[in-house]
């Protein structure tokens, strides 16, 4: 059991870290092969989305790092240094995604559905940077979840389309379909892991002022 729990963790990592590499593709192949299908927004955003393509990897890449107990633990310097990277790649690359997003094809649909996610991480992200400098912990904790699960629109993108495509939907539906679709259930799972760590540490405590003796418990709580 130990070992099944592990292996969506591992999931996680690999697909962050491959599809981060591979975004920079272009490096090699160039820009109009590596973005055959976007090549318009050379012409109508290039500087943005210049912009959003080199950091938006930066940030895919450091995500499974920032919500690492172990690395956290293990050095909670590098912990902040990275915090403060992710942070950065994060505005640069939701603002210049918001600017692409307007541009998207795929019609309104799909253009509001990516200028929607690139508001929200925006804010996800803000809103983490905000509380953790307050000293509010979990609050941090949690709005990372939120930012980086808008981070991994990234990966289930590229994941979902070939799917898409594959069974037969045409670009012109599938497109503002996987808009949508590649950040929307990211949220849904994420509050699903805020929630379920909740009740967690809320049965932990709960199990330990059960457990702890009265005359050895701290006056000031479990």
């Amino acid at each position: 059991m130990f070992y099944l729990m592990k292996i969506p963790q591992a999931m996680f990592w690999f697909l962050s870290i491959v599809v981060a590499l591979v975004s920079y593709r272009f490096v090699v192949l160039g820009m109009d092969e590596a973005f055959a299908g976007a090549t318009h927004q050379l012409l109508t955003s290039r500087d943005a989305f210049y912009l959003h393509i080199i950091t938006a990897p930066i940030a895919l890449a450091i995500a499974p790092f920032q919500l690492s107990r172990r690395f956290r633990a293990r050095s909670i310097r590098s912990h902040r240094l990275m915090g403060k990277v992710y942070c950065t790649a994060v505005f640069l690359a939701g603002m210049s995604g918001v600017i692409i997003g307007f541009t998207a094809r795929g019609g309104l649909i799909a253009q509001s559905g990516f200028v929607l996610l690139g508001v929200v991480w925006l804010l996800a992200t803000l809103r983490a940077l905000q509380v953790v400098m307050r000293g509010q912990i979990a609050l941090h904790q949690a709005w990372m979840i939120r930012s980086i699960a808008l981070t991994f629109a990234g990966v289930t993108l590229r994941v979902l389309l070939p799917v898409q495509l594959l069974a037969g939907i045409s670009i012109d539906v599938a497109y503002p379909v996987v808009a949508w679709l590649c950040w929307v259930p990211n949220l849904v799972v994420a509050e699903f892991v805020i929630r379920r760590s909740k009740n967690s540490l809320g049965h932990y405590a709960e199990t330990r002022k059960q457990n702890c003796p009265q005359n050895l418990r701290s006056p000031l709580g479990p």
